[in-house]
């Protein structure tokens, strides 16, 4: 009662009050703020987009309704041809994560513990594949494998391998040699942190290294091996490159270009766009909770304090037949589709092919003129690109901290949202931002983010990107001991300074990794970029949409190759020298916590 007197009166009570509620108000600020951004980031647009499916009348021109009807559901799944994407889909995605999870781990463990030459200049391939964005990727293969393309007028294409190119097997074929970067980063972040104690355990108890990677390695590996197949698996199910070319070109109708053309089809249906969208959630979100499922016997913590380094596998005269393979693999990922698209870029026209003559300079030099709108764009794009990447993995960073010590029921959920706005097409999420800011009450006259302004360009590209850093800091913090942050919290150090004293230097090169793959991505992000073109002008990616558009593929072309050495030079000029400065800086015998090679 005198504690109820004291609140009511205002006095000392209601003083003790306030210093007993701040400490955990305080404690509990931290965290409901970085779920909040989340929220907003992908939450919220994610939701007013899957709102469509079953209020089809809640932005509706002439006055929301706010009545359920599952008659968009209904729709979608009456069709023929959204059934038969949906199947396409799943066959796609099944097929390309388990043949990139593959080659993605065959090419990380070549690179980082194998002694095949030239490890160095191979450990750039994945990040120069990674740096060409899809829609590229597949415009080059479309060069390359078309009747009328480069490989036909060398007489190099048999017309039976170009005609069953476009299908299936084709777009398996690029889809892997496009993506399995993103299984060697995830994958090779997992091997830098294995150290040397176990295998040397197996070893001196009589096994050999086959027996060691099955029983020892493969199953501290596979964590990651199974997040890397649903990475991949969702990146397939949400990419727009492949589906607007290639897969349009075979008449393989897939889910993403189904939300596409509903989207921006006259007239615009986006009910049936949520609909298509809200399957697309579901087929992710029932992979999460399968992967929960399976890794909840197997969440191994690799780092210590007392950890080795790995050590690197002799193959003798094997090597040069793994240098061989990881040569193949960097000449059809990397340098036969950056071939065909320099060669496009030196041309004149596509027609006249290699002869001397067609060549020319034309088109670097307006691309790199100042104060001509290919380069303007070209720079903007690149601020924009390092931007969102600081936000980005700085959000994170925060998260994945937080995420690291919740509850099992908030990490799913979180990753769970995570992934499903991977496997929602940039388009779509950036349809839901249009809701957000330009339709819904209370958003439309922030002054930032502000619709047409590059404030918002900026946000949709965070959105994009939250996804992609979260999976690879939260891979490296959940390799840390408990105990290392454990003695600082006993000894009393709060949790802003353990996260910058304890856990970010052991971290510090995946989250570099996490920016510098942020930067790359959103240097070519084409979705976004098309659906929130500010008013002072178009990025890069739109640039060069609207030229092939408009058979300037040759200037597009050129855009392109300035913007992937711009990108690929900052990106090298940031990662060797902080590589290297860790490296130094580490004491002997302590492991890298991300992908570094040891």
């Amino acid at each position: 009662m005198v504690q109820k007197f004291d609140a009511a009166a205002g006095g000392i009570g209601s003083s003790g009050w306030a210093r007993g509620r701040l400490p955990a108000l305080a404690r509990l600020g931290g965290p409901l703020a970085v779920y909040a951004v989340f929220a907003l980031l992908i939450g919220l647009p994610l939701a007013l987009v899957l709102l469509q499916a079953v209020v089809p009348g809640l932005f509706a021109v002439d006055g929301a309704q706010g009545l359920f009807s599952a008659e968009p559901l209904a729709r979608v799944f009456s069709s023929p041809y959204v059934a038969g994407s949906i199947l396409h889909s799943l066959e796609l995605g099944l097929l390309a994560a388990l043949t990139t999870t593959m080659l993605g781990g065959a090419f990380a463990v070549l690179v980082q513990r194998c002694d095949i030459p030239l490890r160095g200049p191979l450990s750039l391939v994945p990040w120069l594949v990674f740096l060409t964005p899809s829609y590229l990727k597949a415009l080059a293969w479309v060069l390359l494998m078309s009747s009328g393309g480069y490989l036909a007028q060398l007489g190099l294409l048999p017309p039976w391998l170009g005609a069953s190119f476009f299908g299936l097997a084709g777009l398996v074929f690029v889809h892997t040699l496009s993506l399995f970067p993103l299984a060697a980063f995830i994958i090779g972040s997992a091997l830098a942190g294995l150290g040397s104690e176990l295998e040397d355990a197996a070893r001196l108890s009589g096994a050999g290294p086959l027996r060691i990677w099955l029983r020892v390695n493969g199953p501290l590996l596979a964590p990651a091996i199974v997040l890397s197949f649903i990475a991949t698996f969702a990146e397939v199910l949400s990419d727009f490159g492949l589906a607007s070319t290639i897969a349009r070109m075979s008449s393989f109708g897939v889910l993403t270009y189904g939300i596409y053309a509903a989207a921006s089809d006259y007239p615009v249906d986006f009910p049936a766009a949520g609909a298509q969208a809200l399957v697309l959630l579901a087929l992710v979100l029932l992979v999460v909770v399968a992967d929960r499922l399976l890794r909840r016997r197997a969440d191994p913590r690799l780092i210590s304090g007392r950890a080795r380094p790995a050590r690197r596998y002799r193959l003798g005269a094997w090597r040069w037949l793994a240098f061989a393979m990881a040569l193949l693999v960097a000449f059809l990922a990397l340098i036969l589709p950056l071939g065909a698209i320099a060669v496009r870029a030196l041309t004149s026209t596509l027609g006249n092919g290699l002869a001397p003559d067609n060549f020319t300079l034309a088109n670097l030099g307006a691309a790199l003129s100042l104060h001509t709108a290919a380069n303007e764009g070209l720079m903007r794009s690149l601020f924009y690109a390092g931007f969102a990447a600081v936000i980005a993995s700085t959000l994170a960073l925060l998260l994945s901290a937080q995420l690291d010590r919740s509850s099992p029921v908030m990490r799913t959920a979180v990753l769970g949202l995570s992934l499903g706005a991977v496997a929602i097409p940039g388009i779509v999420l950036g349809f839901g931002y249009i809701l957000v800011w330009n339709r819904l009450p209370g958003f439309r006259n922030w002054p930032f983010p502000h619709y047409g302004d590059g404030s918002l360009l900026v946000m949709g590209y965070v959105a994009a990107a939250l996804p992609y850093c979260l999976v690879v800091i939260l891979s490296a913090v959940g390799q840390l001991a408990p105990s290392l942050t454990d003695a600082a919290r006993i000894s009393g150090v709060g949790a802003v300074r353990r996260l910058i004293s304890v856990t970010l230097p052991l971290i510090l090169l995946s989250v570099v990794t996490a920016f510098l793959l942020t930067f790359i991505r959103t240097v070519f992000e084409l979705p976004m970029s098309q659906m929130l073109i500010p008013q002072s002008g178009p990025p890069a990616p739109t640039l060069i949409l609207k030229l092939f558009s408009h058979d300037r593929d040759g200037l597009a072309c050129a855009i392109a190759l300035a913007a992937m050495a711009a990108a690929g030079g900052g990106a090298a000029l940031i990662w060797y020298p902080l590589k290297r400065f860790i490296a130094f800086g580490r004491p002997q015998g302590t492991p890298a916590a991300s992908g570094e090679p040891a």
